[in-house]
């Protein structure tokens, strides 16, 4: 019962390294100064002019 529940906490802990790497991974792409990976270009920021 113990192994079992030991198991189940490491696949955890596992899975919480592996989105803790995707979500800095995702912030140092978001940070970079290569802007060929934003979805929005700065002009669809701006209000609609009419």
């Amino acid at each position: 019962m113990f192994k079992a529940i030991k198991r189940v906490l490491a696949l955890f802990a596992f899975l919480l390294v592996i989105a803790g790497a995707l979500k800095s991974l995702f912030s140092w792409v978001a940070n970079s100064s290569n802007d060929n990976h934003e979805v929005f270009s700065d002009e669809d920021e701006r209000e609609p002019q009419f």
